[in-house]
């Protein structure tokens, strides 16, 4: 596959980073403690027998998740150390690992793939309009692809940042430093977002707001939210090619 130039920060913070998403996969895709996999899941569909593509794959969670469904998982990322942990977790079945920047054109995945999904990544991408292309041309007619990420306009209001919404580009902490693992994320606007799709040749099909469970619980409650709350936290995109 070509080169890049570009690196991933998550590379230095590996272990750390694997050591966090271990604990998170221990209880299984329904118990996600971001409750994003459920929509995420639900929205890619019965996906036996098909070939995915996990975009940006860290060291492997969703990847494993879509091949204990069935799937013929072919996993990308950045990160050489993250790819390298993921090739030596076992699987329910053989999960092509590649280092790739999926930002830039990649022409052994072009019409590969039946859906591409991908999970947190879509904030950590610096050049998003170029992945968006290279993930709409991997994909198939009649293809779908599936993205869960940070809601654009929930980070700002709960840090009190509102007037820098449309600094779009800057980069923030990502919340991650309490596990060891000091990156940060680019933010964009969503309608930055959708046009990157859109303008790569896909349809939006659905938009799923999806709110942190426990404050989901505290809604749900009536109880009085913590401030910066009143937006919910993740979103899944859903888009189809034509």
């Amino acid at each position: 596959m070509p080169a890049t130039s570009r690196t991933s920060a998550y590379d230095r913070y590996a272990a750390e980073y694997a050591a966090y998403v271990d604990v998170r996969e221990q209880s299984g895709p329904h118990a996600d403690p971001f409750g994003i996999l459920p929509p995420l899941l639900d929205l890619l569909g019965d996906v036996a027998g098909r070939d995915v593509l996990d975009a940006g794959c860290g060291e492997g969670y969703l990847a494993r998740i879509l091949a204990v469904r069935g799937a013929r998982v072919t996993a990308v990322d950045l990160a050489p150390r993250l790819v390298e942990l993921a090739h030596a977790k076992a699987s329910a079945s053989a999960i092509e690992y590649r280092v790739a920047d999926l930002s830039e054109p990649q022409p052994e995945l072009v019409g590969r793939f039946d859906a591409v999904a991908s999970y947190f990544v879509l904030n950590d991408v610096e050049d998003y309009r170029g992945f968006a292309r290279t993930l709409a041309w991997s994909l198939k007619p009649g293809g779908r692809c599936v993205l869960g990420f940070n809601n654009p306009y929930d980070y700002i209001v709960r840090k009190g940042l509102g007037s820098v919404y449309f600094a779009t580009g800057a980069a923030h902490p990502c919340g991650l430093s309490n596990v060891g693992v000091p990156v940060a994320f680019y933010h964009h606007t969503l309608a930055e977002y959708l046009d990157a799709f859109l303008e790569a040749g896909l349809h939006l099909t659905k938009i799923v707001d999806v709110d942190h469970p426990r404050i989901a619980a505290l809604r749900a409650s009536g109880d009085t939210l913590p401030p910066g709350e009143q937006l919910l936290r993740f979103m899944v995109l859903a888009f189809a090619k034509p």
